[in-house]
């Protein structure tokens, strides 16, 4: 099963203020006098695929469309990239709203999703067809999608894995540029980081090291002072009659009464702890004592490792912390450097076997579209013969491109003839807008055989022709329909009477407010008679006659 259109609900649609549409399984029709609304009806389609919608088909405050959609495996995969998982028997559901002042909500069964998922989802379902579609047939580009398609998988297949390889490769080159770009502004860079670097590393700092330094330099600067303070501090411990003298008397006299109770005994156990004391706190002045000796050299050389390190902090941050870090961001520069050296050789290497890859694919993908051609060529015409343009003559022209580009490097050009005697000339240069009509048709119809089964939307691919060359059409798109889904929107009467599900929109107007609606001709009397009106513009007699003939004809050639 491939996926098809079901249901289409709209509400508030330039004048369609509510319509729902059932998509008929093979063929639907939408006909309708001039103005009369056909163009809103697929602007709705074209909403809820996300195409862009313009202020003037908002009606009122707020356009909403709602769009069902029956499954494929192709679709599943789709939406699971997007986060939404369908049960077995799921159809898909998209509700799009817009307001008049250009907000846009979108849910795809029930879960948010964006435009640009949307029209991703329409690109797998839906192919519109129209005039503008068979203007674009005089460009190169869209020549070459239609002939890849033709061709098949394979050439598809190889055109998607080219398309990812050149887009990777121009990616490196990019990248390889940049560096190279970066060049002399690195080198400058890396010489300054291996400077600071060698500077920092050579100074050996240890964090908090400048702070014992200035704490020595005052001791060291002080140190006269200090040792006469500490002099006469272990003077009054140590010299006779000290402290320490002192309290040992103290003890003394104490032990000597401390057998007459226990607060004595107390009392001459506090005096020996506090002369214990004095001699541990002697011996600690005796050693600061020796450490503080005048040394002129050891101040020299703290002064002079400060005056280093404040160097260092006004080039490299305001603390020893601050330095180490820069030495970090140092070695960093460094290492970084001798990445982008083999990041650049990696580069170039994957760029390589890049160019190698693309230029096979590219091979490839030549022969796969030149093996293509002679069937392409055959199918068209068939089926421009069969559009009642008998001398038709239909060719694709390959030309090879200097430069590969991410489609391949071949320019496709679609040739056309559509009288004896005349030469096959670009389209561009000889196909009316009737003519070109009739070739992308053909082309639909050949790619649509059994290759690129989905709904074709056909916006009055009829423009420009009548008579014997409609009925040919209808009967193609008749024929398209048996394998793929075909909604079309036509002022011919001879191709709505080859469809299957018809709908007419009608315009009414009661003086104050002008709508359209949108009728299921479900009966047989009501579709004759729009047949009718299409043929000759009135529902008489003899119209109706001439209606219910070519309905007849259409039905036989189902």
């Amino acid at each position: 099963m491939t996926a098809s259109l079901l249901r289409l609900t709209i509400d508030n649609v330039g004048l369609i203020a509510h319509a729902q549409v059932e998509f008929g399984d093979a063929f639907t029709a939408f006909t309708g006098e001039t103005g009369s609304g056909k163009t809103m009806l697929l602007g709705a389609l074209d909403a809820a695929l996300g195409g862009r919608v313009e202020r003037e088909l908002i009606r009122g405050e707020r356009l909403r469309v709602a769009l069902e959609i029956g499954a494929d495996d192709r679709l599943r995969a789709l939406l699971a990239t997007m986060g939404i998982d369908l049960a077995a028997d799921d159809d898909v559901v998209i509700v799009r709203e817009v307001t008049a002042a250009g907000r846009s909500q979108a849910r795809i069964n029930g879960v948010a999703v964006s435009a640009s998922q949307l029209r991703a989802l329409g690109g797998v379902v839906v192919d519109t067809v129209g005039q503008g579609e068979a203007h674009r047939l005089l460009e190169p580009a869209f020549a070459r999608d239609l002939l890849d398609r033709f061709a098949g998988e394979a050439a598809l297949a190889l055109r998607e894995r080219l398309r990812e390889n050149y887009d990777e490769r121009r990616a490196l080159r990019e990248e390889r540029d940049a560096l190279r770009a970066g060049g002399d502004r690195a080198l400058a860079e890396r010489e300054f980081a291996r400077y600071a670097l060698g500077e920092i590393e050579a100074a050996a700092l240890e964090d908090g090291e400048d702070e014992r330094l200035r704490e020595r330099r005052e001791i060291l600067g002080n140190a006269e002072r200090i040792a006469n303070a500490l002099t006469s501090a272990r003077a009054a411990l140590e010299d006779e009659r000290g402290a320490v003298d002192a309290l040992g008397d103290a003890m003394q006299g104490l032990t000597a009464i401390a057998r007459f109770g226990a607060a004595f005994a107390a009392l001459a156990e506090g005096a020996g702890a506090l002369q214990a004391d004095a001699n541990t706190l002697a011996a600690e002045i005796a050693r600061a004592l020796d450490d503080v000796e005048l040394d002129p050299n050891e101040l020299e050389t703290v002064t002079g490792r400060l005056d280093a390190i404040e160097t260092l902090k006004k080039k490299y941050g305001a603390s020893i912390s601050a330095i180490l870090v820069a030495r970090e961001r140092f070695a960093a520069t460094l290492e970084a450097d001798v990445g982008r050296d083999e990041r650049l050789t990696t580069i170039e290497r994957s760029i390589a076997v890049l160019d190698d890859a693309i230029a096979a694919d590219a091979a490839a993908l030549r022969a796969e579209r030149r093996a293509a051609v002679p069937a392409c060529e055959t199918r068209v015409v068939e089926e421009l013969h069969a559009l009642a343009m008998p001398a038709a003559r239909f060719s694709v022209a390959l030309e090879p491109l200097d430069e590969i580009a991410a489609h391949g490097n071949d320019r496709i050009e679609f040739r056309f003839s559509a009288n004896p005697g005349e030469p096959e000339r670009a389209l561009a240069r000889i196909a009316s807008g009737g003519e070109r009509s009739r070739v992308l048709l053909a082309l639909v119809v050949a790619l649509a055989d059994g290759r690129d089964a989905r709904t074709f939307v056909f916006d009055e691919i009829d423009a420009g022709i009548g008579g014997a060359t409609a009925v040919a059409v209808g009967t193609r798109l008749q024929r398209l329909a048996a394998v793929a889904q075909v909604v079309c929107v036509t002022h011919l009467a001879q191709i709505a009477s080859c469809a299957g599900t018809h709908y007419v929109l009608r315009k009414h107007d009661d003086g104050g407010e002008t709508t359209i609606e949108v009728i299921p001709l479900g009966a047989d009397d009501d579709r004759l008679a729009e047949i009718a009106r299409m043929l000759s513009g009135d529902t008489k007699r003899i119209s109706l006659e001439h209606a219910a003939t070519l309905v007849a004809s259409t039905r036989g050639g189902r």
